[in-house]
């Protein structure tokens, strides 16, 4: 609960800085964090999410950010919209409510990240037409009604993108559209939906704090990077939402359990490995290693070119690759370490060794010249003698480590 309660303020943060992104955050939270089912969690995020967005509000009004003209309208059909979706969920599974809720993030932030530049004057007004600003509102409002998304991050893409407004104004004009057609999604849900309220209410009022936060950041946040961290944190939550509903409907076909949910053979995952290994450097002219890429990491604040290299790239795509096949697979992060378990307890000593044994191999890298990948795949299929080397040694350490482990709790 107290996980919940904390995270809940990132909720209304989002929506005051992104003018969307709310229910994006508050579905998963409710579901997956403080249980509450599906349905009753896709209900509830509505009400957060329009008091929520009524509160940030505020604070842009008093900048004179908001388009009260295309709001209103837009928020008028978009009303219409909500009510209609809420109203027909109960006659659609919670699973393929989820899963379109994932899939319709990750079709809105590519096109946030592909789209046209953002116009750089705040002053300017979007003066899109009568009939397409009620034909989007109400498709907005049909699919936040159903999937119980407040729209904001369909309101803003469709504002920027359609209607040519900034991205500050599009922002502040979306809270408006979303308090609006989140409250008649709400009532659209009431007769359906049980509401925890005790959840609900504390939620809330948290929210509603970040949202004031975020309502007073947004005029020091460049508009270029309002877009692009909206659309990211569109995909992150997505990617998540996707793959734990794909393998709630997948879980039983032999197919989809062979390739995310059973173990590879070694000789699979090594081929694997290797086929990446080889299309890196026959397709891209790279070489795959890591620990260059850390050193690069570390160097982005104060470097141009580790801010233009691919590596840091490549890094983000492993520990995403990686929770993303976890996920697929029915399982979630955690901190177990499997043998050592039965040697280190509790949050602290784990987090603790976790940093130490983190140290301890970049410095073996550095000073071994590269990592397990750089010289155990590059450098051996390369026949460089220090990488056969140095993996002979990462080999022997290994070994040496697993034996003494299993020697400390009784195993050897």
């Amino acid at each position: 609960m107290a996980l919940g309660l904390t995270l809940s303020l990132f909720i209304g943060l989002a929506l005051g800085l992104f003018g969307g992104g709310g229910s994006i955050l508050a579905v998963p939270i409710l579901t997956y964090v403080l249980g509450v089912p599906p349905k009753a969690a896709i209900a509830a995020s509505l009400l957060i999410v329009g008091v929520t967005s009524a509160a940030a509000l505020v604070t842009h009004v008093r900048g004179g950010l908001v388009v009260f003209r295309t709001g209103l309208l837009f928020g008028v059909a978009a009303m219409l919209g909500a009510y209609a979706g809420g109203s027909v969920t109960r006659f659609i599974p919670d699973s393929i409510l989820l899963l379109g809720f994932g899939i319709m993030m990750l079709v809105t932030a590519a096109a946030m990240l592909r789209g046209k530049a953002v116009s750089r004057k705040p002053e300017a007004v979007s003066t899109a037409p009568l009939s397409n600003i009620l034909l989007h509102g109400f498709g907005v409002g049909v699919t936040a009604g159903l999937v119980g998304a407040g729209g904001g991050f369909l309101i803003v893409p469709a504002l920027v993108l359609l209607g040519g407004m900034p991205m500050r104004r599009a922002v502040a004009t979306s809270l408006l559209v979303i308090s609006m057609q989140s409250f008649a999604g709400f009532v659209g849900h009431l007769g359906h939906a049980t509401i925890p309220w005790h959840i609900v209410l504390p939620v809330t009022a948290l929210a509603t704090v970040g949202s004031v936060a975020g309502g007073m950041l947004v005029k020091k946040v460049r508009p270029e990077s309002l877009r692009s961290g909206f659309a990211w944190l569109v995909i992150l939550v997505a990617l998540f939402v996707v793959t734990h509903q794909l393998h709630e409907l997948a879980r039983r076909s032999p197919a989809y359990v062979a390739v995310f949910v059973t173990r590879w053979p070694w000789w699979l995952g090594g081929a694997a490995i290797a086929a990446v290994a080889l299309a890196l450097l026959f397709v891209e002219n790279k070489q795959l290693g890591v620990s260059a890429g850390c050193g690069e990491v570390c160097r982005l604040p104060v470097s141009a070119s580790a801010r233009a290299s691919w590596r840091p790239r490549f890094l983000v795509g492993i520990v995403f690759g990686g929770a993303i096949a976890a996920l697929l697979g029915g399982r979630v992060p955690t901190l177990a370490m499997g043998s050592l378990d039965q040697l280190v307890h509790g949050i602290g000593p784990k987090l603790a060794l976790l940093f130490g044994s983190g140290l301890l191999v970049g410095a073996g890298a550095r000073l071994a010249g590269g990592c397990t990948s750089g010289h155990g795949i590059v450098g051996t299929a390369l026949g460089a003698r220090a990488s056969w080397l140095a993996t002979a040694l990462f080999m022997l350490g290994g070994f040496a480590t697993t034996r003494l482990v299993l020697f400390l709790h009784g195993g050897f």
